[in-house]
Parts: C-alpha cells; structure tokens; sequence
C-alpha cells in the first residue's frame, strides 16, 4: 500500500476539514431555518421549505459525501486503518447511518413539505400529514447537529483505543 506523503495528507485534511464544515454549517442553517423563521404567508412557508430542501441537497449532502470520501482516503492510504480504531468504528457507523437515513428518509419528508406547501400554502399547517413531515424534520436536524458536534468530539479526543482481536488457535 501506498502511503500519502506528508503534503498529501495535509490536502487530505483540508478537503476533509472543509467537508466537515459544509455538512456542520448545512445541519445548523437547518436548524436555524426551524428555529428562527416563522413563515406567515403560504409563500414564505414554501420559500422556507424550498431552503431547507436546498442546504440539505447541495451543502449538507456534500459535505456528508466529501466526509465519507477522504475517511475513506484516510483509511486507506494512512495507518489510521478501517477498524483498527474503536473511534474510527465509531466514526463510519455515524457517517454512514446519516448518509443512509437522510436519503432514505429525511429528502422524502423535506421533498413533501416543499410539495405540499406549494400547493396548499399556509393551509398546510392544518394537514397532519405535513405537520408530521416537519416534527420528524425538526427533530432529525437536531439529532444531525447534535451527532456531528459528538463527531467533532471523537476525532479531537479520540476516546477509545485499538480494538483487539483475541484469536486462539483452533485444534486440529
């Protein structure tokens, strides 16, 4: 295996720093977005909706992606290794099951708020079905936040130690 040299790990870390960002700001605009904007006409409910759909596609799922990409680079091509490491476990379990989750589920609701709001206005706020959309959407941003502050956490801190394989030689 080739190992990165030093500039390229630098490189490699400023891609994955970046990336770290993108998806960190994309969740907190999200939050934020819940938090601090109360639409109050059809319109601007829509517009609110349309902005959640659009940092969650373009800056929170490529700063998820660009996360997934250079762990893997570093993985690979370093010594860190794919699960040498608890904290790197750790790490993969998290990225990929927010990867997963948000295509899975968390596009779908924010995709039917911006339809339903499109073409119900602010009636929509009288729907269940969009009502149960946005509860879900609010809850996950926070849960996204909150996991990535933890994720920031980990790869500072770096808790946990090498994970041991305890192999015993099998009788013949």
């Amino acid at each position: 295996m080739n190992r990165l040299t030093s500039k390229q790990t630098k490189w490699l870390r400023v891609l994955h720093m970046i990336s770290a960002c993108l998806w960190g700001g994309g969740a907190l605009s999200m939050v934020l977005l819940h938090c601090l904007f109360t639409p109050v006409s059809g319109e601007a409910l829509f517009g609110r909706d349309i902005c959640l759909k659009l940092v969650d596609q373009y800056v929170v799922t490529s700063g998820a992606l660009g996360c997934l990409l250079t762990g893997f680079l570093f993985a690979w091509k370093n010594g860190w290794g794919f699960f040498k490491f608890k904290w790197i476990v750790i790490k993969w379990i998290i990225n990929l099951g927010f990867i997963i989750f948000g295509f899975a589920f968390y596009m779908p609701w924010l995709e039917h708020m911006s339809d339903l709001s499109a073409n119900t206005g602010d009636l929509v706020l009288q729907t269940p079905e969009y009502l149960r959309s946005q509860s879900l959407n609010e809850i996950s941003a926070f849960a996204v936040l909150g996991c990535l502050i933890f994720l920031v956490w980990v790869s500072v801190f770096k808790p946990w130690g090498k994970l041991t394989f305890n192999h015993t030689p099998h009788d013949s």
